[in-house]
This record gives C-alpha cells, sequence and structure tokens, in this order.
C-alpha cells in the first residue's frame, strides 16, 4: 500500500481514537462534576445546619449569661437590703441604748442636785444653831456681867460708903460692866461674821457641786438619719445573636459547567482528516476526489472506503 495512503489512514484512526477518548474523558469529568455537585449540596446544608446550630448554641449561652445576671442582681439586691435592715436595727439599738444612759444621767443630775440643796441646807441650819449658840451664850454672860455690877452695887452701899469714895465704886461698877458688855458684843458680831462668812462658803460650794453635776449630765441623744435605701443593682444588657439569614449561606450550589472536550476533539479529529486528504490530492492523480460535488472524482480507495467530505460521513 501507498505510504501516503497508510500516512492517511492512519492519521483518520488517530483523530477518530482521539474523538471517542475525548468523549470518554467528557463523561468521566460529567460524572466528576456530579459527585462534586452532590458534595457541594451536602456541604451548603452542613454549613447551614453548622450555622444554625451556632447560633442556637449562642442563644443558649446569651439566654443563661442573663439568667446569670438576673440571678447575681438578685442576690446582691437582696443582701443590700438585708444589710440596711440590719443597719436599720443597730441604729434603732445604740439609740435606745444612748436614752436610757440619757435617763439614767438625768436620774443621777436630778439626786445629785437634790443632795446638795440639802447638804446646804443642812450646812446652813447648823452655822445658824451654832450662832444661836453663840448668841444665847453672849447673852448668858452678859446676864452675868449685869448681875455681877448689881451685887457689886449693892455690895458698896451696904458698907456705907458715901462721898467721893461711892463714886468711885460705882463709876468702877459701871466701867466694868460697860467694858465687859463690849466684849460680849464684839463676839456676837464677830460669831455673826463668821456666820455670814459660812454660809457664803455654803453656796459658793453648792454652785460649784451643781457645775459638776451639770458637767456629768448627759446631752439629750438625737436619732441618726435614716441610712439611704439600697438601689437595685443595674443589670447587664446582652445583645442576642443575630439570627443567620439566607444570604448568611450564601448562594445554592450550582451545577458547575464543565466545558465538554467532544467538539473540540471532533473539530480537531476532522482537520486532521482534512490536512490528510489535501495532502493525498496533492501527491498524484491516481484517485479522484468529490469535495462537495467538484469536478474531481474520487472514485475508491482501499478496502471501498468512501469519503464524503461535506457530509462528514465518516464509513458510511
Amino acid at each position: 500500500m501507498d505510504p501516503a495512503t497508510l500516512s492517511l489512514l492512519f492519521g483518520i484512526g488517530s483523530s477518530a481514537a482521539g474523538i471517542f477518548g475525548a468523549g470518554a474523558q467528557d463523561s468521566a469529568a460529567r460524572e466528576a462534576q456530579a459527585r462534586q455537585d452532590r458534595y457541594n449540596r451536602q456541604a451548603w446544608r452542613m454549613n447551614k445546619r453548622s450555622m444554625m446550630a451556632d447560633y442556637r448554641y449562642q442563644k443558649r449561652g446569651v439566654n443563661i449569661a442573663r439568667q446569670n445576671e438576673e440571678m447575681l442582681g438578685a442576690y446582691k439586691d437582696a443582701t443590700n437590703l438585708q444589710d440596711w435592715q440590719y443597719a436599720l436595727k443597730i441604729q434603732d439599738y445604740e439609740y435606745r441604748s444612748q436614752m436610757r444612759q440619757y435617763a439614767k444621767s438625768e436620774q443621777i443630775y436630778g439626786q445629785q442636785l437634790t443632795f446638795n440643796n440639802m447638804a446646804a441646807a443642812a450646812a446652813r441650819e447648823a452655822e445658824y444653831r451654832r450662832l444661836e449658840d453663840a448668841t444665847n451664850e453672849i447673852a448668858f454672860q452678859n446676864q452675868d456681867i449685869v448681875i455681877k455690877a448689881m451685887e457689886s452695887e449693892g455690895a458698896a452701899a451696904v458698907k456705907g460708903q458715901q462721898g467721893r469714895s461711892a463714886n468711885k465704886s460705882e463709876q468702877a461698877i459701871v466701867a466694868s460692866l460697860g467694858r465687859n458688855q463690849a466684849i460680849l458684843a464684839e463676839s456676837l458680831i464677830s460669831a455673826r461674821g463668821e456666820t455670814k462668812a459660812a454660809l457664803q462658803k455654803i453656796a459658793a460650794d453648792k454652785y460649784g457641786a451643781d457645775i459638776a453635776a451639770e458637767a456629768a449630765r448627759m446631752l439629750k441623744p438625737e436619732r441618726l438619719p435614716q441610712p439611704p435605701k439600697p438601689l437595685t443593682t443595674p443589670r447587664a444588657i446582652f445583645q442576642d445573636p443575630r439570627r443567620p439569614r439566607n444570604f448568611d449561606f450564601g448562594p445554592r450550589p450550582v451545577s458547575g459547567a464543565v466545558a465538554s472536550s467532544l467538539p473540540g476533539a471532533v473539530i480537531s479529529g476532522i482537520a486532521d482528516i482534512g490536512s490528510g486528504i489535501a495532502g493525498l490530492a496533492t501527491s498524484g492523480n491516481k484517485y479522484n476526489f468529490s469535495f462537495g460535488g467538484g469536478s474531481n472524482q474520487f472514485s475508491s480507495i482501499s478496502n471501498n472506503t468512501n469519503l464524503a467530505y461535506s457530509g462528514i460521513n465518516l464509513f458510511g
């Protein structure tokens, strides 16, 4: 067989094999694409379920945090209220205790003033009695002096003294009486002065004792202002997670349109066939070709192979 013919047939066979091989590859690609599409759809659905599960989990977490915040705030409120009520009880107890101490202080103060008055009165009474005793004693002494003077005068009269002697004797008696009475009067004045001084000292002592009692006296307690009622513990604000929307899941998987290799392989094969036929036609006039009804006639190729190029009817 002519080498050119063998080359042509080999080229045509190679092109046909390429066409059928490309078809097989395209079928495998379509099957792989189908598997990829199924995987993409499953992955998209799983991703959607995962996002929804994460959303529910985060929402439960926020709800738990909100409940914990509320529980903690309620606990703080209850604790603050309990502390406030306890502080009120302590304040009331201290006020009542101070009022009892004040009442006791007032009682002692009143008793001290009463005692001071009694002590001063007793001291004044004692001074008055001492002055009275001194006055009575002076009065008795005065009586004794007068009696003695009268006795002396009577004794002189009995003796019968007359004239100048009688006058001298009488003057002496009167002078002695006057002198003794002056001494008694001075003693009485001195006693009264001492009594007056003693009374003044008693009054001063009483005044000092009253001042000391007043200094020891407690001031009347005043109730302290009531502590402010505790405020409500502020609660933290929690933001709920955003519910996923359709755009968060992304577009649904679309079957990827992989470009088929069949058309390109067919065209490549036809081009190879055309090149081979063209080469065969130019190599000699042993064969006749009909290219779409042209003047040249292609009568036969080995094994009665007919080629109609215009209709791409291979081995028909």
